[in-house]
């Protein structure tokens, strides 16, 4: 395989991960975060189990479990997190919030490791500060206020960073992982592993939501199929290049997940959201190319 074949499966990976939204929001939203989080991960275990027939297990070393045992809880939280500013609030505004993962990373890295920010990074927060300003304008903001206090008026956006800084622990405990399993196995066995755990504490009281779950099953594999190509995707473009360079290309769904949202679900003010989000991009790639 080329080297160049981490484009597209970046591409790939941010494409599938817009749809697996829109997907989630659209046919689960009505849900709760904890069913959605079972629709969204538990639907994507029939395929994963068929990927993983076709994978060797690696050995894996005790400092491998104890990634995976400290990153699981994070993971449920995040999960949950995630799915209720879905469930509360537009795509288009609260998904580019994710932008904010790096930099949380970055600051960890300033904290605990005295590692320096370049003017490019710099340059990139300043950019993903910028986009988070332009999501609060709406139509016509009268002050200069007014975006911050429209962002502190939805909760979508405060979960979503929180969300942002849980993504930011567990993306350094899954490289650790990686680095003590391989790429595949982990992108095949972490998830199904997470989605196991959420099916064995599904409270099975909840028959209306069971039901809905079995009744939207066709659109369920839809969504099962659209998670697992992001999976796949992600961990065999990291094996191919750079991460940073990998992650950029996979933050282009936030301006996929935007895009969706206005032209599927109708929400509205597209264009400044749409602007936003392309400042938030970006700067995540000046942000991942400063590293």
């Amino acid at each position: 395989m080329e080297t160049w074949w981490w484009l597209p499966l970046g591409l790939g990976t941010a494409l599938a991960t817009a749809v697996a939204d829109l997907l989630t929001k659209r046919f689960f939203g009505d849900l709760s975060p904890y069913t959605m989080a079972l629709a969204t991960w538990g639907f994507a275990l029939p395929f994963l189990g068929v990927v993983a027939l076709l994978l060797p297990v690696p050995r894996l070393s005790l400092t491998f479990w104890l990634a995976i045992i400290a990153a699981l809880p994070l993971e449920y939280l995040a999960a949950l997190l995630y799915m209720q500013a879905l469930k509360t609030s537009p795509l288009s505004l609260s998904i580019p919030f994710l932008a904010f993962t790096p930099v949380f990373l970055i600051l960890t890295s300033w904290l605990l490791l005295k590692e320096a920010l370049t003017a490019m990074g710099w340059a990139g927060l300043g950019l993903i500060a910028a986009g988070s300003y332009l999501l609060g304008l709406g139509n016509r903001p009268l002050t200069w206020w007014e975006p911050l206090a429209a962002l502190a008026r939805d909760p979508g956006p405060r979960l979503m960073l929180v969300v942002a800084a849980l993504y930011s622990l567990t993306a350094a405990l899954g490289k650790l992982a990686i680095l003590h399993s391989s790429p595949a196995f982990f992108g095949v066995f972490y998830p199904s592993l997470f989605s196991g755990l959420l099916l064995a504490g599904y409270p099975l009281t909840r028959t209306r939501e069971s039901h809905a779950l079995v009744s939207r099953g066709f659109w369920g594999l839809f969504l099962g199929s659209a998670m697992t190509i992001s999976i796949m995707c992600h961990v065999f473009g990291m094996a191919l290049a750079p991460a940073s360079y990998l992650i950029g290309v996979k933050r282009l769904s936030i301006l996929f997940t935007v895009l969706l949202g206005g032209l599927v679900l109708r929400e509205r003010p597209i264009l400044p959201r749409m602007a936003a989000a392309f400042l938030m991009v970006l700067g995540v790639a000046l942000v991942a190319l400063s590293r």
